[in-house]
This record gives structure tokens, sequence and C-alpha cells, in this order.
């Protein structure tokens, strides 16, 4: 983060002006304007990516369920590792969006609002936070897709 005390307010970036004094270009104070809206919003990103996630990973259980409902006759009773491979997609469906709620769910910070360097750390503590449990989650409903898709493609009446 970069501190300019020595700067008067109305020459500080954002103002018309850059960090030397130099007045900016339209092109300087959109770039500008862009790289602020990324700073900010780049937190809320990744809280609805996890919150959608977790509409998906949920809805795909009774989609998956369904089908399997559909392919498999009336009276179809599982055999005893047919019932193992039909609940792996379920538990992997389930885990990933136990995974994404904890992506979503705020973190707590202590850092001062007068620290811009405390700011920034809290900023980069939830972006990880949130980065960490969205690639899990997402790695593991991939998962519990291809499962799903094995079940249903290869799972056959005996």
């Amino acid at each position: 983060m970069i501190d300019t005390p020595d700067v008067p307010q109305d020459e500080r970036p954002g103002n018309g002006t850059s960090i030397r004094g130099v007045p900016l270009t339209p092109q300087d104070e959109a770039l500008y304007e862009a790289g602020k809206a990324m700073l900010v919003e780049s937190i809320a990103v990744g809280r609805e990516f996890c919150k959608f996630m977790i509409g998906v990973a949920t809805g795909a259980i009774p989609i998956y369920l369904s089908v399997l409902h559909f392919i498999l006759p009336d009276k179809y009773e599982l055999r005893r590792w047919d019932d193992v491979w039909v609940a792996i997609p379920v538990l992997c469906l389930l885990a990933s969006a136990t995974l994404f709620v904890w992506g979503y769910f705020p973190g707590t910070g202590s850092g001062s609002l007068d620290l811009p360097d405390d700011i920034e750390g809290e900023r980069k503590s939830a972006i990880k936070h949130r980065q960490l449990f969205a690639r899990w989650g997402f790695l593991t409903f991939i998962l519990g897709v291809l499962l799903a898709s094995y079940v249903t493609l290869f799972l056959r009446p005996s």
C-alpha cells in the first residue's frame, strides 16, 4: 500500500493527478478506477462464487438420484458394492457443498482501519481463505460429478 502523507489530498491518485503530481490521462484514470474496483470487489467475487456453488452442489444430489431412479428397474436391489458406489458421489457432493459453505462464511479480522497495512493483510487473508475452500470445494464437486457419471453409465442391473 502506498502512503503519501506529504502529498496534498487534492493531488493524490484518483483526483486527476499521479503520485508525482503529473496530470493523468483519461486512460490512466480509467485504469486506476479499474484497479480500485478490483481491490474492492475481489473479496465479494469469491464469496458470491461460493454462494452460487452451494446451490449447485446441493442441487446436483437430487438430480443424480433421479437419474439413477430413471435408469434402474423398479424392483432393483443394490448388491453389496453397488450401494457403496451409489453413495460415494452423494458424499462427494455433500462434502463440496460443505467446503463452499466454509468458504462463504465471513472471516473475522482484528486489523485497524487506521493502518493500511493491516487492512491489506486482512484483505489478503480473506481472499486466501475463500480461494482455498473454493478450490477444494470445486475439485470435490468435479470428483462427485465424475463418479456420478461413472455410476449412472456403468451400474447395470444383474
